[in-house]
């Protein structure tokens, strides 16, 4: 039995160090780490120039409908491809291809849209690896919004990255800094046409400037061991600081660690955050005064996990520990239970999970989320009290995967985006306002989620996918959920005729939203006649159907071509109340790898 053990040590000892010996390839941009069964040789690809929206962007391969959903939603990725047997390997010495360091993308589209990315990779060693991206894209085409009002639409983001890793003989040090900057206007408004000097006269940020620029550094140290018993961890430490042209600046601080060892049957998991957060020049919504907000959170989710083949649970608490500058702090408390069991191993697999935490809606992760928010806002954090999922995944065929989930979340103090204005209906009114940025409103919500995804490959050579959501909201005091969709659906397909070409569509579908413009006559509020004061129009948006194809053309192992249709439906619409999407548009470019 000694000896058996001692083998078993030697053996995983050298699985080990092999593994260190993998050359890396280029970084995803997305930051995600992912699993791949290799079935056939690399062949390098072009990744698609998405829709140019709002901001235009640059994606990958396969994309994600736009969508209004304030939380993240998590979903597993099935393969497409089954295992095959590996062939064996040939005794002779045959020479292996040079691996290429670098990747350069250039397009050019209408709207005056130029794209550039670089990635570059140095040849990596045996103990450690080193890359470089770059990116920029812009666009300064004007938008004819839905009141036939042509404005000016300028937008750019641009990025870079420097990251690395070392290895060490059990464990991963690896580190980047970032730099990103997003620069916009703020173009829109609702309502009817204005003249050039009603707008000056009531829109307050109309054609204004506005941009965020966010500098930051990470460093993770994980551990790389394969033996079952040993103690594992992924510890990391992060600072990001944003400043706007409108003078806001955040700084931020987070620590996190996940830890976790194998007693007997049952793995423990313990995994903590602590974030240190600080914003200045906004409204305070504590104060209701302008000036800082300073959070401490603390997070401690300790839970057990048992598996066998077939079956797994997960049992543990969420718990968080949220201190404001000028609020009571507060101490939450969740369940967490998660349960997967597999009647028909990798064809059918039933799951159940009871869930809550906390949503730290920071400065910066709420102008992500909507761009053109009033600049100095504060939103409270939205606690999820209960989240009850369930459903099933698997395959329906060698080619067909799955997964359909339902989910009922319990939210307390989920944030809706509104318009507002002054005076708005009084024509003789010298304080007119009409606000061109959103505010936003509370309220608590039990939110239903239906989901369904479909992923089939025809062949090699032919695959797509669909995606969709059903949403009710079930409101405490609001009698909608502003800006909101009941459902959103995606259609993807990549068709490739040849080794040189390939074909790529996506159509995007977004269900009606409802939203608020919120009026407030100050002569009557003043005049103190109640609740004739405030006026509240509800503004049916139309559904958005957006059509998109694309084509690539392999030209040789080192250079590639790519066009890209965009909502060549030619619909417009409104992502957010009054801010009109680009018409069609089309990009065009290269790819050179070296």
């Amino acid at each position: 039995m000694k000896n058996q053990h001692t083998i078993q040590i030697v053996f995983f000892a050298i699985l080990l160090l092999a593994g260190t010996e993998n050359l890396w390839a280029q970084k995803d941009t997305t930051r995600m780490r992912q699993e791949v069964e290799v079935t056939k040789a690399y062949q390098p690809t072009v990744p698609d120039a998405v829709k140019i929206n709002d901001i235009p962007k640059i994606k990958n391969e396969q994309t994600e409908a736009p969508t209004f959903d304030y939380s993240i939603y998590s979903k597993p990725i099935f393969s497409t491809f089954d295992l095959t047997p590996v062939a064996a390997a040939k005794m002779v010495g045959e020479p292996h291809p040079e691996m290429e360091m670098g990747l350069l993308k250039l397009g050019l589209g209408n709207y005056l849209t130029p794209y550039g990315e670089l990635f570059f990779n140095a040849r990596p060693g045996k103990k450690s690896n080193f890359g470089m991206h770059f990116r920029h894209l812009s666009s300064r085409g004007n938008v004819d919004l839905l009141n036939d009002d042509l404005v000016k639409a300028p937008q750019s983001e641009n990025s870079a990255e420097i990251f690395g890793k070392h290895f060490f003989r059990k464990s991963t040090l690896s580190g980047s800094l970032s730099f990103d900057r997003k620069a916009f206007t703020y173009y829109g408004y609702t309502g009817d046409l204005l003249t050039h000097d009603e707008k000056e006269q009531l829109i307050p940020y109309f054609a204004d400037k506005q941009y965020f620029s966010k500098g930051e550094g990470n460093v993770r140290l994980k551990s790389e061991t394969l033996a079952k018993y040993d103690f594992n961890y992924d510890f990391g430490v992060g600072y990001h600081y944003l400043i706007s042209k409108t003078g806001q600046t955040e700084k931020q601080t987070n620590f996190s660690g996940l830890v976790s060892k194998k007693f007997d049957s049952a793995l423990g998991l313990l995994d903590v955050s602590v974030v240190h957060y600080q914003v200045d020049s906004i409204w305070n919504n504590t104060t209701y005064s302008y000036g800082q907000d300073r959070q401490f959170i603390l997070e401690a989710n300790p839970s057990f996990k048992w598996s066998t083949k077939t079956a797994s649970i997960q049992l543990g608490l969420n718990t968080a520990l949220e201190l404001k500058k000028d609020d009571d702090g507060k101490f939450l408390i969740w369940p967490k239970v998660k349960a997967e069991w597999s009647p028909v191993e990798r064809v059918l697999t039933l799951f159940v999970g009871i869930d809550g935490h906390l949503q730290h809606n920071t400065y910066s992760s709420v102008a992500e989320e909507n761009p053109y928010i009033d600049p100095y806002h504060d939103v409270l954090n939205t606690n999820f009290k209960h989240v009850f999922s369930g459903g099933f995944k698997g395959k329906l065929s060698p080619k067909t995967n799955y997964v359909t989930q339902a989910s009922y979340s319990v939210v307390e103090d989920q944030h809706f985006y509104i318009t507002e204005s002054r005076n708005l209906y009084d024509l003789t009114s010298s304080s007119r306002r009409l606000n061109n940025t959103f505010s936003w409103i509370y309220d608590d919500v039990n939110i239903l989620r239906l989901s369904g995804e479909v992923l089939h490959t025809v062949s090699d050579d032919f695959s797509f996918q669909i995606l969709g959501n059903y949403y009710s909201y079930d409101l405490k005091s609001l009698p909608q959920a502003w800006q909101m969709p009941n459902f959103d659906l995606t259609l993807s397909a990549t068709y490739k005729p040849t080794e040189q070409l390939k074909f790529t569509t996506d159509i995007f579908v977004i269900g009606k939203r409802t939203a608020l413009l919120s009026d407030i006559d100050f002569t009557k509020l003043i005049s103190s006649l109640g609740s004739d004061a405030f006026t509240d129009k509800e503004i049916c948006m139309d559904p958005i159907i957006d059509l998109n194809a694309g084509v690539e053309y392999r030209f040789s192992d080192k250079l590639n071509f790519f066009v890209k249709l965009n909502n060549f439906g030619f619909q417009r619409y409104e992502q957010w109340l009054g801010y009109t999407n680009k018409s069609f548009n089309w990009m065009a470019g290269i790819s050179y790898s070296f």
